[in-house]
């Protein structure tokens, strides 16, 4: 998966998530069900200790599972840095994370997969809910949202985590921040690994590798070994180097066949064959 379908991935992970009536049970999706805005997305950035401008946790927590969902996903630095948001900033508000994207230059009016949605109800100077969204059609954009519910329209506050969606010309959308994904597009870009794949890359770096071996550099506690082995004619050398000497490859790998030749000439030479 790229970037955006992970972090997607990990909002949808959380959908039936409901708030706590206590600072108590915060992993459990339904334990412990309440009204007071605990949950363990904040509780997840408090720990990083440098996400907001203090601890978040207890309060209204709409943003705060959207910046869960790109720090959990893609890790604290990538996360911070593609919503634009500063170290211990007012990120855990929406009408400041808004702003973030706006002072940016990544804030929309079309939505694409992975941005930031924000609601208003003054034409957008402020929001007052938000969250993530996951699909888009030609009339409407399809959300997972914290802190809402499955009741129709924008719910802020509603305690649960779950999956919407809204007409696209509504007038209640103040548009959509878009998240730096660039700065986790080499990771996207990477190649799937296949078998034959890996089969493929490891003989181009084996023979690479073997074709700085094939010399007769060796270490001096070897010396009496070699020596034996070479007048015994237990081992032969390869083609000659440029110097003339036989090329033995010292530190070249042994097969086992190899070997195997190596037993049976020791055999033959001291009459064990």
């Amino acid at each position: 998966m790229n970037a955006i379908d992970r972090v997607l991935a990990t909002a949808r992970s959380e959908i039936g998530y409901i708030e706590k009536a206590t600072n108590s049970q915060l992993e459990d999706k339904t334990a412990n069900s309440g009204s007071n805005n605990w949950n363990k997305f904040a509780a997840f950035l408090d720990g990083l200790g440098v996400v907001y401008n203090g601890a978040k946790n207890g309060y209204a927590w709409c943003d705060c599972f959207a910046d869960y969902c790109y720090i959990y996903t893609l890790g604290l630095s990538i996360g911070m840095a593609m919503t634009y948001q500063p170290e211990k900033g007012l990120g855990a508000g929406c009408t400041y994370s808004m702003r973030y994207y706006k002072n940016a230059g990544a804030f929309f009016k079309a939505p694409q997969r992975g941005d930031q949605i924000f609601f208003t109800n003054d034409g957008g100077d402020t929001s007052y809910h938000t969250g993530i969204v996951e699909k888009v059609t030609a009339d409407r954009v399809y959300t997972i949202e914290g802190n809402t519910s499955s009741a129709a329209g924008v719910v802020p506050n509603g305690g649960c985590v779950r999956d919407k969606s809204y007409p696209r010309n509504a007038k209640y959308i103040a548009g959509y921040g878009r998240p730096n994904w660039d700065l986790v597009k080499e990771e996207e870009s990477m190649p799937e690994m296949t078998q034959d794949k890996f089969n493929e890359m490891f003989k181009v770096a084996m023979a690479a590798y073997r074709a700085e071996l094939q010399d007769n550099d060796c270490g001096n506690f070897s010396a009496d070994g070699r020596k034996f082995v070479t007048e015994s004619g237990l081992l032969v050398g390869g083609n000659t180097l440029p110097n003339g000497e036989a090329n033995f490859m010292w530190q070249d790998f042994l097969t086992r066949e190899q070997f195997a030749t190596v037993l049976y000439r020791f055999a033959q030479k001291f009459g064990l064959s």
